[in-house]
């Protein structure tokens, strides 16, 4: 009930007027009717989310008048007090807001009842027996600061093995260029910032727009040189972009391109032909944050695991059907309040089978509070590509989990950010040891707090195993000693020194 798209109010009108508008009869207690017509609505546009997964508070002043109005429910100019017209107008065009009832006014108060009446006065809140370790004998950082005063704003932070850079993408629109120590060489003006990037004679760059929700399309792919001199814009009106790939999907000899349009109430995933420069639509849904790509049924073309964060947050395997053609299957499935924020492939249990590691902490919608299911989770591959889930650690704002063997023991160990952190609980940035048997010690290796966005990892020093790259994005918080000017940390692996 957070993430919702225009999908399904399209999926409404395709009900019989008479489905939407009666009062659904149910047999069995007034509770257990209830809980059908909230499932029965509900599940037209998302997985159904129990009332449990957030206070009475939350439900009542938050997410149910934003469910009414998107029913038809309730004044939706009040909606002016939060965005701007031209975005208003925008939703109501695609129907998001619509004019009239799509449900009768008793089945939406039962459906208010219920929810009310089953959630409680506070969320529950999980206090960890394994509280982190503290230990700084694993990495050692240094940090890329922003001028003085200012807010550190990095959208990207990448190592080009090739060059021995690294490269920083910012909200300032521009795109700096640092040495492996630090040391800044160069930076260029972007046409917004940069997200995502791909290193080549003359490096690839994708620019987000408006990075905040929006509908509209102004993001770009574009290619630059270093000094400037070259531009090409490859590809225009993109729709709050955030991932790029390049790979030969067709096997014509020519690499194609994916791009995962993330949008808002719309978004999409692209693909450009390499030979015929022709665009395909993958996926009309909003919300594909990252994807991976994987030979998954062994013909040679690539495939492509996608993760999902607005309104069905899901993990998808599209299936590459050759000719640009590609079948979606739904792996797993989760609320629309979990917060679907990242998605990682890795074997965890050295059984010779990817995992799946999904981090959950978006929590920047109609229920900003502390969750108790945000945090990562890993969900075990049972060697026939079905998964389970097998490990959880609860950390709030859980934006990035990554696998690496970062302590050389030959087992996949993990790192986290947490960009929605509490910082009293220690979560915004953890390094979990992978103790064997799906045990995970956690450890706060000293780092300043700060609002972590983005991280890669990449042998920077060459000396053979994994150091880490952490961008921070601050919009002026200065509470609960938030470090702002770090543009960049960069934390060198020691267990080979």
């Amino acid at each position: 009930m957070m993430k919702l798209n225009r999908f399904w109010f399209f999926i409404l009108l395709t009900v019989s007027a008479s489905a939407l508008y009666i009062s659904i009869q149910y047999k069995g207690s007034q509770n257990d009717r209830e809980e059908k017509l909230a499932k029965a609505y509900c599940s037209t546009c998302h997985e159904y989310t129990s009332p449990s997964m957030l206070s009475r508070t939350i439900w009542e002043t938050k997410v149910l008048p934003e469910m009414g109005l998107r029913l038809g429910i309730g004044d939706k100019n009040t909606l002016l007090t939060r965005m701007q017209f031209k975005l208003f107008d925008q939703l109501n065009s695609l129907g998001v807001y619509p004019d009239k009832n799509l449900i009768s006014q008793k089945d939406w108060l039962s459906i208010v009842h219920y929810y009310l009446q089953n959630s409680s006065d506070s969320a529950v809140i999980v206090n960890h027996l394994d509280k982190p370790l503290q230990s700084l004998t694993k990495f050692k950082p240094f940090y890329i600061l922003s001028d003085a005063g200012a807010d550190a704003q990095t959208t990207m932070v990448r190592y080009m093995p090739k060059r021995k850079q690294i490269w920083i993408g910012s909200r300032s629109n521009r795109l700096e260029k640092y040495d492996i120590n630090g040391k800044e060489l160069f930076s260029l003006n972007t046409p917004s910032p940069v997200v995502d990037a791909i290193d080549g004679e003359i490096p690839s760059y994708l620019s987000i727009g408006n990075m905040l929700p929006n509908e509209d399309r102004n993001g770009r792919m574009f290619e630059m040189s270093d000094d400037g001199k070259h531009k090409f814009l490859r590809i225009d009106s993109l729709h709050r972009p955030v991932q790029i790939v390049k790979a030969d999907f067709d096997l014509d000899g020519m690499d194609d391109t994916i791009v995962l349009e993330f949008g808002f109430e719309t978004g999409q995933i692209r693909l450009i032909n390499g030979k015929t420069g022709i665009t395909s639509i993958i996926s009309s849904q909003a919300g594909a944050r990252n994807m991976h790509l994987r030979d998954v049924d062994k013909d040679g073309f690539p495939d492509l695991y996608v993760l999902f964060g607005q309104a069905r947050e899901q993990v998808s395997l599209f299936h590459n059907m050759k000719g640009g053609q590609f079948k979606e299957q739904v792996m797993l499935k989760f609320p629309s309040v979990n917060g679907s924020s990242y998605l990682e492939l890795a074997d965890m249990n050295n059984d010779g089978y990817e995992d799946m590691i999904l981090s959950f902490g978006d929590n920047a919608d109609y229920s900003i509070v502390p969750k108790a299911f945000h945090g990562v989770e890993i969900y075990l591959n049972d060697r026939k590509n079905d998964y389970k889930k097998s490990w959880f650690y609860s950390a709030f704002g859980a934006t990035k989990a990554i696998a690496g063997d970062f302590d050389g023991d030959g087992d996949q160990d993990l790192v986290m950010i947490a960009f929605f952190s509490e910082p009293k609980e220690g979560n915004a940035f953890l390094y979990f040891e992978n103790k064997s048997k799906m045990t995970f010690q956690a450890i706060d290796i000293g780092i300043p707090n700060a609002k972590w966005l983005v991280m890669e990892e990449a042998d920077i020093d060459a000396d053979g195993d994994l150091d880490l790259m952490l961008g921070g994005f601050n919009l002026g918080q200065t509470e609960n000693n938030y470090r702002s000017d770090i543009k960049a940390v960069i934390l060198q692996n020691m267990i080979k020194q």
